[in-house]
């Protein structure tokens, strides 16, 4: 009834890191989940993107289960470990930040 697909990727200079996905054929439901492939590395990195035009939304990245998050324009700090490891594209995260919003008011 439903199609998964499992991949192992390596990423130059951080680490292998396996992507899960599911896909329904009955209902059309989705899931992605990310996790590491290897042993958290012994030193983090701060990296700032800019999204200064629409096409900057598209670009991928990946958040890895241990990396937090900051957007200063509307004050939201997503601690390390929310959300868990994800794949997708600037504008897919963010999605998934406002569905995990929505879905956990308190």
């Amino acid at each position: 009834m439903g199609e998964n697909k499992m991949c192992s990727i390596s990423i130059p200079h951080f680490k292998d890191i396996i992507i899960m996905a599911f896909n329904c054929s009955f209902c059309g439901n989705r899931d992605t989940e990310v996790k590491s492939g290897g042993s958290i590395t012994p030193k983090g990195k701060k990296i700032t993107l800019y999204v200064k035009d629409p096409i900057d939304i598209r670009r991928d990245v990946f958040k890895s289960e241990t990396a937090g998050l900051y957007i200063p324009e509307i004050d939201l700090e997503l601690s390390y470990g929310t959300l868990g490891g994800v794949y997708s594209t600037v504008e897919g995260l963010l999605s998934q930040i406002l569905s995990h919003l929505r879905d956990n008011v308190f």
